[in-house]
């Protein structure tokens, strides 16, 4: 089979997984937000709100539609830009998604100010588990400690392998993952795909970290059972991305096997085709997990059906003493366009976001806005890197 059909197999797989889920993301947010905007739960099924969902779904459709539709045209017309498009067409669902969030917003701010919604401007954080329960016992460490060690092997097998290895050695692979260009051998073309495996490594820990630190928004109804599902929550949300960590170490130590073991019969097996096959599958292993969990678990996990042998045992007086009112996180002011939380007033630099099941961020804060610099800087280097290595 031409490995063009496997990279627009691989392609459709991921773009159609990931369109599904930006359609289904406003029934996975909490029934107290519509679009970015605080609403009053009651009104979340109400005739208004629920036109706005089926527009935001119809508008994700049609730009997903389009996008397939390219897609399609460049593999039939363009299939050499095939392996490009696989890089670069889920990008395109970013707009799609603005475009279809933004005139919804609008519409939601209106209609609160029309109908005179009352809610309040302060939500409920959990402070006391941030401290006693949301430890650092709570990350799921195997996932990492795994791919350290997948880490620290490549990075020996590189130790080892780099006396053997020819003075001229193969950095960049064809659509067939056949090498095609060429660099003199150095440490830093040997050890390059090892210590960029161990930088995603630590990075995504430090994610992991941040979801157990941060500050939950609990019901104020039922601060317990709120909270119960937030600890689910980070539960199958750490496994999640601890898994999906852990695939993508091994997808780029295969890569650097590749590196270091050129002539290897392996690459051999399945008629040559053996790298896309196990793309295709580590694809599928480590997308749809994630998306399973967010679906059936919901925004903080308030998807998360609570027994009542389920909700820890509190003392009922302490049970004011697990929320404390956070004026600004419920205030509409501080969330530019329903989705950018901007208070300089608020200390917190992690906060839980108005629209999907993420984690978001106080961009008021210095600490962010150096973090989201880095994260431009890195994502572009990212792509510049992979686009130099794949095209």
């Amino acid at each position: 089979m031409n490995v063009n059909i496997f990279l627009f197999a691989v392609n459709l797989f991921v773009y159609v997984l990931c369109a599904a889920f930006f359609m289904i993301i406003p029934m996975l947010t909490r029934k107290s937000l519509l679009f970015g905007v605080r609403i009053p739960p009651e009104e979340a099924l109400c005739a208004e709100a629920s036109a706005m969902k089926k527009n935001y779904m119809f508008s994700c459709l049609t730009g997903a539609a389009i996008i397939l539709i390219i897609c399609i045209a460049q593999f039939i017309f363009l299939p050499r830009l095939t392996l490009a498009a696989t890089l670069y067409l889920p990008l395109f669902l970013i707009p799609v998604y603005l475009i279809a969030f933004i005139p919804n917003w609008k519409k939601v701010v209106n209609l609160k100010e029309e109908k005179n919604w009352a809610v309040s401007s302060a939500v409920f954080a959990e402070t006391k588990s941030s401290h006693t329960r949301g430890d650092l016992s709570l990350i799921p460490v195997i996932w990492y400690a795994l791919g350290f060690i997948i880490v620290i092997i490549t990075i020996v097998l590189s130790i080892n392998r780099y006396p053997q290895l020819p003075e001229i050695i193969p950095v960049h692979f064809d659509a067939a993952m056949q090498p095609d260009r060429w660099e003199q051998k150095s440490i830093l073309s040997v050890f390059m795909m090892p210590l960029y495996n161990l930088g995603f490594l630590i990075l995504m820990f430090l994610v992991s970290i941040a979801i157990v630190k941060a500050k939950l928004q609990l019901d104020p109804n039922n601060a317990r059972v709120s909270f119960a599902q937030h600890q689910v929550y980070r539960k199958r949300i750490g496994h999640a991305i601890g898994f999906l960590t852990l695939t993508l170490n091994i997808m780029l130590a295969v890569i650097n096997l590749m590196i270091l073991y050129p002539e290897d019969p392996v690459w051999l097996l399945g008629g040559g085709k053996f790298f896309f096959w196990f793309i295709i599958i580590v694809t599928i292993v480590m997308i749809a997990p994630i998306i399973i969990i967010y679906i059936i678990t919901g925004q903080g996990g308030c998807k998360v059906k609570i027994k009542p042998e389920d909700i820890e045992d509190i003392n009922p007086n302490e049970n004011d003493s697990l929320k404390t009112k956070v004026p600004g996180k419920g205030d509409d002011k501080y969330w530019l366009l329903g989705m950018f939380y901007y208070n300089p007033e608020d200390p917190a630099v992690i906060v839980e976001a108005r629209f999907g099941t993420k984690l978001n961020f106080n961009y008021a804060r210095l600490p962010v806005k150096i973090g989201i610099v880095i994260a431009l800087i890195a994502f572009i280097a990212i792509y510049v890197w992979s686009t130099q290595m794949l095209l």
